[in-house]
């Protein structure tokens, strides 16, 4: 173990040590919110924040893209006078690639080998892997992928993103084994959203009662500690049963002020209303909302919450 990773554990602990609320991982999308023009909002954002994983870097059928980052320059030196563990989230360009690239081991060293060196080069601290939507059998293949970046970059920290193993699409879930994985991520994201979603019939992207259960069973592979729950700041509406928009947290109260809505039971505000004949529904968390998932992640003890996304919040 490098010095350098020795220093970023001890920071970490010395952070996360303290009030839960500090147990923030926050996704941000590349671009999306300039540190020049937002200033205000990350001065308040990055002082509650342990871990700004960053979206960017993308993994194609043969090699992988590692931009510059320009764009994000101030908002990272920001972040790491504040001690936060900088993460990239790295993801495939496409299913089919990701079959394509998981299919053919001899193409994985070339890929592992430059996104340990941006790591080392940049001071991540590690790499996030949101891999999704994959077929079960490529589960094997992912943990494979993960050992094989172990035995080159072991000073590497990985992590993945898991979609929920309960009462989710089997089909999109079991690419994430848990028992494959549990022997070589140091932390995961536990995705307690999208359990309604623009494929699916109108409700909550996601319920306290649900998250409970998710967070019961993946404490059978990972520990406490290794856990970060994932909760969502959007919702989605459905217009006659039909996927219709996204509706995040922020916009949350243009809708509330002027349609009705009351608390549903998953711990979500619906939103219904009649219009032209149209018929819209929508289910959105609040302060409420993540209010009950923090008491959740607390009662179990996970390392904190992951919120997706800044700037939806």
């Amino acid at each position: 173990m490098n010095i350098l990773r020795i220093i970023y554990i001890l920071l970490f602990l010395l952070r996360v040590g303290s009030a839960y609320s500090q147990q923030v991982w926050g996704y941000y999308l590349k671009d999306s919110l300039p540190y020049p023009a937002y200033a205000h909002y990350w001065e308040k954002r990055l002082a509650n924040c342990s871990v700004l994983c960053f979206t960017g870097i993308t993994i194609g059928s043969i090699s992988c893209n590692i931009p510059q980052f320009t764009n994000e320059q101030t908002l990272f030196t920001k972040a790491k006078q504040r001690s936060l563990l900088l993460i990239p989230h790295i993801t495939f360009t496409s299913v089919k690639d990701g079959i394509a690239f998981l299919s053919h081991p001899k193409r994985w060293e070339k890929v592992i080998t430059a996104l340990a060196h941006a790591a080392r080069t940049n001071n991540w601290y590690g790499c996030h892997f949101d891999f999704e939507y994959l077929p079960p059998q490529y589960a094997s293949h992912f943990a494979q992928f993960l050992k094989d970046f172990r035995a080159i970059a072991g000073d590497i920290s990985l992590s993945a993103a898991i979609f929920p193993q309960v009462e989710f699409n089997p089909q999109h879930s079991a690419f994430h084994d848990c028992a494959l994985l549990s022997a070589y991520c140091d932390a995961i994201v536990l995705m307690c959203y999208d359990q309604h979603n623009p494929k699916t019939k109108p409700g909550p992207v996601t319920s306290i009662s649900w998250t409970k259960k998710n967070i019961e069973y993946i404490l059978k592979f990972f520990k406490p500690q290794q856990v970060w729950l994932g909760i969502p700041a959007y919702g989605y509406m459905w217009k006659n049963d039909t996927y219709y928009t996204v509706i995040t947290m922020k916009s949350l109260p243009q809708y509330t002020s002027l349609y009705g809505y009351y608390r549903h039971n998953s711990g979500n505000i619906a939103i219904e209303y009649t219009t032209h004949n149209d018929h819209f529904i929508a289910y959105v968390p609040d302060s409420t909302t993540h209010t009950q998932l923090i008491q959740l992640a607390k009662h179990y003890n996970v390392k904190g919450i992951a919120l997706w996304r800044f700037g939806f919040e």
